[in-house]
């Protein structure tokens, strides 16, 4: 290992290169600064180390800078650059080291979570809380996220007034599941059951969810921690799937010889999410007296919604039902509006309709209500899932997942 002469340094910056900051451009950052030292030749003068998280993370990247004790909020790397040459604005800066200790110097910055405050309750006599965090994709299209929001709100009844229950995002919407970890924590919970309102299980299941929970438990290890399976191949979507069926006026019990349904998924590079959504089409065929059953991908793998189209007309269809396999609603539902009009167009011959996606559906309510009991009983694969990411992170690295 190198061991500098560090004689004659005036300044350390500490960048944090723990996961939540890495995911937000922390080696970009680290990069800049190191660029600007040298641009400047401050090598002599001005030391950088790389750290593990520093427990701000809701400000992300965290700089710190030392013997003045400046803990900055360093969002680009212009505002990174500044740090070096002493001229990054004031409003970039959380805490500064006074005679009483570390003070926080701006409003913007919420003064977070005491250290203390989970490991004081967990030692009190108080019942420890329980939390169910569900975690959605999460959308461009906002109405799709007040839909999720607005789908857990109806479900809190079906889990007890005992149990807190909150929603929190993937991407695209907030909280982010670090924000919705800590804001069960703010209430006190000291069990936090986390929920994948996840049709397929693929990377995101596996690894993405995986890996920020793995990274709140560093920071919370009195707080204890599950995982729930995805919805996967349940017996209640067929359920879902035959009544946006019924809506369109399909009876399951009658036969269609000249229908196809064109079952549409999201996409998904991952081979085991594929062949689940085949076998899902396959088992829908089974309970169905319709001629036809055909899967076709929104995006990332094929077939596509056009070969799809373009099969069952091949295959004799004179009317097609595009079947959402969507949660909520979103960019690719209005999309797919869209395709349903310009297929249309193309094919005047053959009627072309589109279903709903599963939205406020009772019984998705109790698939996840299911998967939630199963992360609170302790039968729920979700637990194997935090073992393999644990096993993946220890071979490639932590997984960094953009939000």
């Amino acid at each position: 290992m190198t061991t500098w002469n560090l004689q004659g340094m005036q300044k350390h910056l500490l960048i944090c290169n723990g996961s939540t900051c890495m995911g937000a451009g922390a080696e970009e950052i680290t990069l800049a600064i190191r660029d600007e030292i040298a641009k400047h030749k401050l090598d002599e003068q001005i030391h950088t180390s790389r750290t593990r998280c520093n427990g701000r993370c809701r400000d992300k990247c965290i700089v710190i800078s030392y013997p003045e004790g400046n803990w900055f909020s360093v969002p680009n790397d212009n505002v990174a650059r500044g740090i070096v040459t002493d001229s990054i604005d004031e409003e970039h800066k959380i805490y500064t080291m006074g005679q009483d200790g570390l003070q926080q110097v701006n409003g913007q910055y919420g003064k977070g979570i005491s250290k203390s405050k989970h490991r004081q309750r967990k030692n009190g006599k108080q019942t420890e809380k329980k939390a169910v965090l569900f975690v959605g994709h999460g959308s461009r299209l906002e109405r799709g996220n007040e839909e999720v929001r607005e789908f857990i709100k109806r479900m809190k009844k079906l889990l007890g007034a005992s149990i807190l229950v909150e929603t929190c995002f993937l991407e695209f919407a907030s909280p982010n599941i670090e924000e919705g970890i800590e804001i069960c924590v703010e209430k006190g919970a000291q069990e936090i059951h986390v929920i994948p309102i996840i049709l397929l299980h693929a990377g995101h299941s596996k690894l993405h969810i995986p890996a920020e929970i793995e990274h709140a438990r560093e920071h919370f290890p009195d707080v204890y921690f599950t995982y729930g399976q995805t919805i996967g191949i349940h017996d209640e979507i067929f359920e879902i799937l035959k009544t946006r069926l019924m809506e369109v006026g399909i009876d399951p019990e009658a036969r269609y010889e000249e229908t196809a349904i064109l079952l549409i998924a999201r996409g998904s590079s991952d081979s085991g999410a594929k062949d689940d959504f085949y076998s899902i089409s396959r088992l829908l065929w089974e309970k169905l007296n319709i001629q036809w059953v055909e899967s076709a991908f929104m995006g990332v793998t094929t077939p596509t919604v056009e070969e799809g189209i373009e099969r069952c007309i091949n295959l004799g269809a004179k009317r097609i039902i595009m079947l959402p396999y969507f949660l909520f609603t979103g960019i690719l539902m209005e999309r797919m509006n869209q395709m349903r009009e310009k297929f249309a167009e193309l094919n005047p011959q053959v009627e072309i309709e589109i279903a709903s996606y599963f939205g406020y559906h009772e019984k998705l309510q109790h698939i996840l209500v299911e998967r939630a009991e199963q992360a609170m009983n302790g039968t729920s694969t979700g637990m194997q899932d935090l073992e393999n990411y644990r096993a993946y992170a220890k071979e490639h690295g932590p997984v960094h997942h953009h939000h």
